[in-house]
């Protein structure tokens, strides 16, 4: 009897094998036959920017976690320390008004700058308007009373409203630049000495 019934299992599960294959030969199928975990069949993955569905405070992006630094970066150390970056950062650039270091200020202070501050510093770009906080003006006599390493300080930690510039201008040297792009703004101001 005993044998029987081991026989009786070994070929029902023959038999289904070959059900599921569709005979003798291994059918190949574009899509599964059911789905019977959703989960499987359609992975849940998050998309960046989105948030975690567990816990719609985290966001899906993970955070590194504290104290790891990236190969090859090195951090800021003056974060959230403006009057510590103002005595300790010397401008690399100071007193180097070539048409190289103002050209690259420039086209830096343009593409990431104008919008907010204006194209001559002012404070009147294009989407101050719209702002309920309106930048400040670059050329004046508060700003040009700053020193170079504050204002390289402001771009790279950011201020109040303005964000930090340090992920779009990641070459700090290119930071230097737009400072010395806006000491140019200030001399070239009316009213400045």
């Amino acid at each position: 009897m005993k044998k029987l019934v081991t026989t009786s299992v070994l070929a029902f599960a023959t038999l289904a094998a070959a059900a599921c294959t569709g005979g003798g030969e291994v059918a190949t199928h574009k899509e599964p036959n059911a789905d019977l975990i959703q989960d499987m069949m359609e992975s849940p993955a998050l998309k960046p920017q989105d948030f975690d569905t567990f816990d719609r405070m985290k966001g899906s992006s993970r955070l590194p976690p504290e104290g790891t630094v990236a190969q090859g970066h090195t951090p800021y150390p003056y974060h959230l320390k403006p009057e510590e970056a103002e005595r300790a950062l010397k401008n690399p650039y100071s007193g180097k008004m070539t048409a190289e270091v103002i050209e690259l200020g420039r086209t830096k202070f343009e593409t990431y700058c104008a919008v907010c501050h204006g194209y001559e510093g002012k404070g009147d770009g294009p989407v101050s308007v719209k702002m309920a906080v309106k930048p400040p003006s670059l050329v004046s006599e508060k700003v040009v009373g700053y020193n170079d390493g504050r204002i390289f300080h402001i771009i790279t930690d950011g201020q109040g409203v303005m964000s930090s510039y340090a992920y779009q201008m990641i070459d700090p040297n290119d930071r230097w630049a737009v400072v010395n792009y806006v000491r140019s703004l200030q001399k070239l101001s009316p009213g400045s000495k």
